[in-house]
């Protein structure tokens, strides 16, 4: 138990957005180094300074791909992730000077991850600009390793390379042309490395023709393709299982939450294509799209379900089934995933409430029957002339109140529930209606309790209030 929690720990670590872009600036760092180190070789001087400079960097890419090797569930889609990583980090002697620039094979991972973290520095760009964000790195990848090789081989032979900036130039060329262009290879490696970067000026002007294509598409049509991809390096994003009509309704709200608005939401079911002309309102750019059966775990692993957040379990409707069925898999597909991860908090739809015991022996957290909700309201609306103002107010984060549901802060333990309620009245213009606590591991809400209610330390604090309340 303690080596799993152990591993849990290393893993939110090595992906946090902090440590993420820590990485991001030690690979540039290290790419830094190596055109200095060719330039020090170039001209004859020492480059033992560089070397020392060298070798924090290789200890801490060396630490993290041994965290990410040790956290691996599957170590051969480690190495099938992160073999250029490896190859980028291994020992070099320092008569191998063509060598030294192997730790520029880690630009495509800094790729990686500024698209990762993205929409924590600028949302508006996170999804429109991530794609060419890469090709920019990797044109910056083969520019460098190409003008970088061709210098330390022919920059000595070559009367057309003059100094470095000649064979940076020259590969430049070479890459958008397509053809050598300022210089011709002397030698057989040369040659060997212009083709290379020939060939990729070949393929990079598709990807490009292709990114600008997509892009003003993209300009001209409101509807957009989701994302249906590897999704290895997913974590903390939500997983919405099944689909009817309020799906689209669900991930509305998830976006317009400040607390789950930059969330991944990885969208699970048995179409082969999602309804995108029902999706017109939601931002598309941070979802992913995976065709499979939810209730089968080699489904739910391949969507990272270890390192998920939340699970949303819809009553699908996306194959003709009877709404036993469709309980039946929602219940099935609870069970799986809290086995699976059991830290993960869930909440279920169901047809028919008589299926919330297994559900609550499941571990899920919430429960929510659509019919029994709907007959509620009517009902309360029908009592109470003139309330549905209220609950779609309350019900809906888009506009005016909602709720927030919060920790106690530790210094209003032990205080009475009005004196809770006034503090928050005062200081965060919140309505204080409910006191959730767990009794015996199971969980117990007090809605509008006594006055003289004392509160305890570990209660959770469920509130009315236009934004959420910020602890000091």
């Amino acid at each position: 138990m303690g080596r799993a929690r152990l591993r849990q720990q290393l893993d939110f670590f090595i992906h946090s957005p902090r440590v993420e872009v820590g990485l991001v600036i030690l690979i540039l760092t290290s790419a830094v180094l190596v055109v200095a180190d060719v330039l020090w070789v170039g001209q004859g001087r020492p480059n033992v300074v560089l070397m020392l400079a060298e070798l924090p960097l290789r200890m801490c890419f060396f630490i993290e791909l041994f965290v990410r090797f040790a956290i691996a569930r599957k170590k051969k889609r480690f190495f099938r992730h992160y073999w250029l990583d490896i190859i980028a980090i291994l020992p070099i002697p320092p008569q191998l000077t063509l060598f030294r620039l192997l730790p520029l094979l880690r630009l495509p991972r800094a790729a990686i991850l500024i698209n990762h973290n993205l929409h924590y520095l600028s949302p508006q760009v996170s999804g429109v600009y991530s794609a060419q964000i890469s090709a920019l790195l990797m044109i910056v990848l083969i520019m460098l390793f190409g003008g970088l090789a061709f210098y330390i081989i022919e920059g000595t032979s070559n009367p057309d390379i003059q100094n470095l900036g000649d064979a940076l130039w020259y590969s430049f060329f070479s890459l958008i042309s397509a053809e050598p262009i300022g210089a011709y290879p002397q030698t057989h490696a040369g040659r060997v490395i212009t083709l290379v970067v020939v060939l990729a000026g070949l393929t990079l002007f598709a990807v490009f023709t292709g990114l600008i294509s997509a892009l003003m598409v993209k300009r001209l049509q409101s509807v957009m393709n989701i994302k249906n991809f590897d999704l290895d390096e997913l974590r903390n994003h939500i997983i919405l299982c099944g689909w009817n009509r309020s799906a689209p309704l669900v991930l509305q709200e998830l976006q317009s939450d400040q607390q789950t608005r930059h969330a991944p939401i990885v969208i699970v079911v048995e179409l082969e294509q999602l309804p995108l002309n029902e999706l017109r309102s939601v931002d598309q750019n941070r979802l992913y799209f995976h065709q499979g059966d939810y209730t089968r775990i080699d489904v739910l692993e391949k969507v990272q379900i270890y390192h998920a957040s939340r699970a949303i379990l819809l009553a699908d409707s996306s194959q003709p089934r009877s709404d036993q069925d469709r309980d039946a898999r929602t219940v099935l597909a609870a069970l799986t995933i809290e086995k699976l991860n059991p830290s993960i908090y869930t909440c279920a739809q169901l047809l028919d409430r008589h299926n919330d015991v297994q559900l609550q022996a499941a571990g899920v957290e919430d429960v929510v029957v659509a019919d029994e909700m709907a007959g509620h309201l009517i009902a309360n609306a029908v009592r109470n002339q003139g309330a549905m103002d209220v609950f779609a107010e309350l019900i809906t984060v888009q506009v005016g109140n909602q709720f927030y549901r919060l920790p106690l802060p530790a210094p209003l333990a032990s205080q009475p529930f009005w004196q809770v309620q006034s503090y928050l009245k005062n200081k965060y213009d919140a309505l204080l209606i409910a006191v959730e606590r767990r009794t015996d591991g199971r969980r117990q809400t007090y809605v509008n309790p006594p006055a003289d209610y004392p509160l305890q330390l570990g209660d959770y604090i469920v509130m009315i209030a236009r934004q959420c309340p910020q602890w000091s």
